[in-house]
């Protein structure tokens, strides 16, 4: 059922043009963080190199928003374009910076964060645009699935690209890659959207949306996840990140595409609780992990964890889908996107912490702490305003 159903969405036109150039343009949010651990932690250790990460993806929080303002104003063009072509640069720079020179490693992480193209939110807020509510809320199941061949392929590729040729050159692919599937993505038709002239007065409705829940929803996650990935790469290469810690996490993504298919054969409803349900349901599957014997045992429980996280995320991204006015649905997954970049940040910097100072079983505790919290939090504030959450539809069947 969930394969005829995405099957259908795919068969509109530009849909998947769209979506397999938008995945190609992911591909650093699923190799970023490997590559420049093992870059930095050739030198120094897991605190300096978290701090690289997070730095890096601050940067990219930071200028999200405004590159996603921008592509609602000026054309998604005009942002894609030159921000795919600096953040080449800038990985290839950092690839090329001497491994002693730390200073240079921040600043330079930083810089290229800075230049990280906003496909991810002109592509999700461009599926009302092009799609009826039905498909839009089936292409978002679809979407969270495929995006974990990212998650899969990703790690994968750096694994194997630096322990043939090294982290500079996995650093190097990564941008590289990155730069192909943005020029791909912002030469679709589909990206010639015309403006509003309701773009301010829509931007102002955004205020209403729920939007600070959603934002805050996707910060909690995002610890939990970038604390999981250092406590995964510690937990199986020791001292030093090593290629290795990529295949654990590969099965963790593998198990989050296995929940999407499975999430899409189903009919549920997308609403405020159920997106809290699904945040607790994560930070259970990240918390599992504690109990892990060793490196298979971990890959076993973070592939059962992991079918949570592409079902939660389709209903994150549907609500706000749902409830984002269209003019300003870039903005909205721009604001988003922020929320789930500064938890990276959060995540990628206290995990090096954490593992340095209680270890890489107690991280993935730690890490389960922050979604765990929001989501109960979040239900306690539903069930006390105790009316139906607005805009709720059952998903298409």
């Amino acid at each position: 059922m969930a394969l005829t159903r995405y099957r259908l969405v795919l068969q509109t036109p530009g849909v998947a043009r769209l979506l397999v150039t938008s995945l190609v343009a992911r591909m650093p949010n699923g190799m970023s963080s490997l590559a420049i651990l093992l870059l930095v932690t050739r030198h120094h250790g897991y605190a300096k190199a978290g701090l690289v990460t997070g730095l890096y993806v601050a940067a990219a929080g930071t200028s999200n928003v405004l590159l996603s303002r921008a592509a609602d104003r000026v054309g998604p063009r005009r942002v894609l374009v030159p921000t795919g072509l600096g953040y080449a640069a800038g990985m290839l720079a950092l690839a090329l910076v001497p491994g002693e020179a730390y200073g240079w490693e921040l600043a330079v992480a930083a810089l290229t964060g800075l230049t990280s193209a906003p496909v991810v939110s002109v592509v999700r807020g461009l599926w009302p645009r092009i799609l009826d509510g039905e498909q839009a809320q089936a292409v978002y199941g679809l979407e969270a699935t495929a995006q974990e061949l990212v998650f899969v392929v990703g790690p994968a590729l750096v694994a194997l690209v630096a322990g043939l040729g090294g982290a500079p050159l996995a650093v190097a692919l990564t941008g590289g890659l990155a730069l192909v599937g943005t020029l791909a993505f912002a030469a679709s038709p589909a990206l010639v959207v015309p403006r509003s002239a309701a773009v301010a007065r829509q931007r102002r409705a955004l205020r209403g949306t729920g939007l600070p829940l959603y934002v805050t929803i996707g910060v909690a996650v995002t610890i939990a996840f970038n604390m999981t990935d250092v406590a995964v790469i510690a937990f199986v290469s020791g001292r030093h990140a090593s290629p290795a810690s990529g295949v654990v996490l590969a099965v963790w993504s593998i198990g989050s595409l296995v929940g999407g298919l499975w999430f899409g054969s189903r009919a549920g409803r997308v609403d405020d609780p159920a997106v809290a349900r699904s945040l607790l349901a994560m930070a259970i599957g990240v918390g599992v992990a504690a109990v892990a014997p060793g490196p298979v045992g971990l890959g076993v429980l973070l592939f059962l964890g992991g079918m949570t996280i592409a079902p939660g995320l389709a209903r994150l991204y549907g609500r706000v889908g749902a409830t984002a006015p269209e003019s300003a649905s870039t903005e909205a997954f721009g604001w988003v996107a922020v929320g789930l970049l500064a938890g990276s940040s959060i995540g990628a910097a206290a995990g090096g912490v954490s593992v340095d100072l209680v270890g890489a079983r107690m991280t993935f505790l730690v890490a389960s702490a922050a979604p765990a919290v929001v989501a109960v939090a979040v239900l306690l504030w539903l069930r006390g305003r105790d009316v139906p959450a607005p805009g709720s539809e059952p998903l298409p069947s």
